[in-house]
């Protein structure tokens, strides 16, 4: 077991401050292997261009003393040196190549180091437990607001948990309970023995109730992390027939995990992918990850782990960015949101100018209403990307903008305020909303949702419309009337037809009489 305490450092990483461009990482884990292309932004996030994957397979059949086997090398070294010739043919961005539990426990590691480094020209940076902890902490930090929290990332190799305080990486510790490592030791059959399943579970919860009771605490947020969790979120996803396909911040629950498994455990590992879609390269090795995840969940005594879509690539990419972090939420948000506009090519300086009067027209009526922080963060981020739709067609660009808000990587906001910051771009231009709203959106909105996401579009609406006439919002007649100074009445497109489409959406939406004062 390695252990980390806050503060702790074991070693230099790549430089921070890298000028905008490309990065490549390459992850060479027990089970799978990763090349990663990122273009940073000058706002400090990454998104990743172009992914290739390799199953090598390097701790496959490890010798009794740890060693990689020369079969597992000969793999290894192949798919790095097809890595080596893609990054060529894209011009040969600065790559930064690591690799995890398998070589980190290898006897023979120095002799495959060297062979990799003969063969493709890759120095192969060996990253210690604590080290691997530490970047795909910084990966989920770069998209969530962690608060306290643990974040748990699983490979075939090792478990990473992290625990975090006050958005902190404030512990860490790494275990030997990689999916492929733990399908080694203990499941000799296909499918395995009932008594085989048992032994694995035992080992895992002793292992895991340890860590835990070292950290000292329960009833964690969970953050999952790796190929098995997004596995088994795609899984859930098709099995609940859920509205956002995206595995990021998808809620996998404790009874979704049960679900696969009763599905998974009497099949053999030739037919699982048949049954859920988990992959054919992670079927063998699913029933293990499943239940390291399983007693996660029990352990830290919550129902559920939200999946996060970054991890120790995007750890690694943010260090040489240079990113700080943790971060609060806006200013995650808003990263993700500028690095979007230098993607898609549309104007976020008019989102912020709207965003500014949306804002402010929020926290006059938000009040009466109940709405919170998390709701405004998702109108200002609906805001800023109100018009990005135009990059596609400006013609009905509103519903574009919409679909780009519920696909692009947005930082920050969970499932809900994706959909309500989406919900809201959608109705800016004041659009009826669909009828298919509230079945296909049920499972992640409240009931009262579909309600103030149209309270929400209206405030949008209006906010484009008054942005140029420096607005000023307040409630009068105990709150059932809005009044609205204008700073300036003379700006373009404030006629009577105008004034009356502000009025008529913040009545129909929000119940508001609206008059008008000229300064």
């Amino acid at each position: 077991m390695q252990r980390s305490v806050a503060g702790a450092t074991e070693r230099e990483g790549p430089r921070a401050n890298e000028p905008a461009g490309r990065v490549g990482v390459i992850d060479l884990g027990s089970n799978t292997a990763r090349l990663e292309i990122f273009r940073t932004s000058a706002a400090g996030a990454v998104r990743a261009i172009d992914q290739r994957k390799e199953v090598p397979r390097l701790g496959l059949q490890t010798l009794p003393d740890g060693s990689l086997a020369p079969e597992a090398i000969q793999r290894g070294v192949a798919a790095l040196q097809r890595f080596a010739a893609l990054l060529r043919e894209m011009g040969s961005p600065r790559t930064l190549a690591v690799t995890t539990s398998a070589v980190r426990d290898a006897p023979n590691a120095p002799e495959f180091l060297s062979q990799v480094q003969r063969s493709t020209g890759l120095s192969l940076r060996v990253l210690s437990g604590l080290e691997e902890a530490r970047y795909a902490y910084l990966g989920v930090a770069s998209a969530w607001e962690l608060g306290t929290a643990l974040v748990c990332d699983l490979g075939g190799g090792s478990l990473q948990i992290v625990e975090v305080r006050d958005d902190r990486l404030h512990n860490s510790v790494s275990l030997p309970l990689g999916g492929l490592r733990l399908t080694q030791r203990f499941l000799e059959h296909d499918p395995p023995k009932a008594h085989e399943l048992d032994e694995l579970r035992q080992s895992v919860r002793k292992a895991i109730d340890g860590a835990l009771e070292a950290f000292g605490g329960t009833r964690y947020p969970i953050f999952g992390v790796g190929g098995t969790i997004r596995a088994l979120a795609r899984a859930s996803i098709d099995l609940r027939g859920y509205p956002i396909a995206r595995v990021h911040g998808f809620p996998l629950r404790d009874r979704d995990l049960s679900a696969i498994f009763e599905l998974l455990v009497d099949a053999p590992a030739s037919k699982r992918n048949g049954i859920v879609r988990i992959g054919s390269d992670r079927a063998d090795v699913i029933l293990a990850g499943l239940i390291v995840f399983e007693e996660i969940v029990r352990a830290a005594d919550v129902g559920s782990i939200t999946v996060s879509g970054t991890g120790i690539r995007e750890g690694i990419a943010l260090e040489v960015a240079g990113a700080e972090l943790p971060a609060p939420a806006p200013q995650l948000a808003y990263r993700s949101v500028a690095a979007a506009a230098e993607g898609i090519s549309f104007s976020l300086e008019h989102g912020e100018r709207i965003a500014k009067v949306a804002g402010a027209l929020f926290d006059v009526v938000a009040a009466r209403r109940n709405w919170n922080g998390g709701e405004r963060l998702a109108l200002t981020v609906g805001a800023w990307m109100h018009d990005a739709g135009v990059a596609i067609d400006l013609w009905r660009h509103a519903r574009h903008s919409a679909y780009l808000l519920r696909s692009y990587p947005l930082w920050g906001l969970d499932q809900r305020q994706v959909l309500l910051a989406s919900m809201a771009a959608f109705l800016h231009e004041g659009d009826d909303p669909p009828s298919s709203w509230r079945k296909e959106f049920l499972p992640i909105l409240k009931p009262s949702d579909l309600e103030l996401a149209l309270g929400l579009g209206a405030i949008l609406q209006v906010a484009e419309r008054l942005a140029a006439a420096e607005p000023r919002f307040a409630l009068t007649n105990e709150g059932t009337t809005l009044s609205i100074e204008l700073g300036d009445a003379r700006a373009p497109g404030l006629g009577t037809k105008a004034t009356e489409k502000i009025r008529k959406p913040l009545s129909e939406a929000l119940g508001l009489e609206v008059r008008f004062r000229d300064t």
